[in-house]
């Protein structure tokens, strides 16, 4: 049995401009509901046609990013953790910075009105079982989501004894590989 975790590809949102806190909240809208601006490269494409079932979030990064796929099923149980929002006023940031910023603030427990650890945890647990039990019926199975939820649900299947084949990092188009 085999699980592959593929990070989308490129975001189409721009990540150039210096934006306030407020500017932040409306760009991480438009980045959940912008597509890519990249193509997937080969192997990913590879990949994505020969599995057995693709899922992906219902975020249209990750189902534009599994096009290569045959068929694949998108559920929102794979989006993304969502990160709190708290108004900084006269400080403007690149929204990687303010990503980060939010995130630890997030891993810090500050989860303001948006899914905490503990819900997070929960739901990748059973986002985790789908998977295994869809390895278990089709053999290869790929989730097309996330980086930091990836993570999250990686985590429960090595705990669950599930081998990651290496580390490939967290880039975009990155392929987590692990087996049973």
């Amino acid at each position: 049995m085999e699980i592959r975790l593929i990070r989308h590809g490129k975001s189409a949102c721009d990540f150039s401009k210096r934006i306030t806190s407020c500017d932040y909240r409306e760009w991480v809208i438009k980045y959940g509901e912008l597509g890519i601006c990249d193509e997937a490269p080969a192997n990913v494409q590879r990949a994505l046609r020969d599995a057995s079932i693709v899922f992906t979030s219902d975020f249209k990064r990750a189902i534009d990013s599994a096009q290569s796929a045959v068929a694949f099923q998108s559920d929102s149980i794979y989006r993304e953790l969502e990160l709190p929002h708290y108004p900084v006023k006269l400080l403007k940031l690149n929204p990687r910075t303010w990503t980060v910023f939010y995130r630890f603030l997030w891993l810090m427990g500050f989860s303001k009105k948006v899914e905490n650890k503990k819900r997070a945890t929960k739901r990748a647990k059973t986002a985790a079982q789908q998977l295994e039990d869809s390895a278990r019926k089709h053999g290869t199975v790929i989730l097309v989501g996330h980086g930091f939820f990836n993570r999250y649900i990686g985590n429960t299947l090595t705990k669950r004894g599930w081998t990651l084949e290496g580390n490939k990092g967290t880039t975009n188009w990155t392929i987590h590989t692990y087996t049973k």
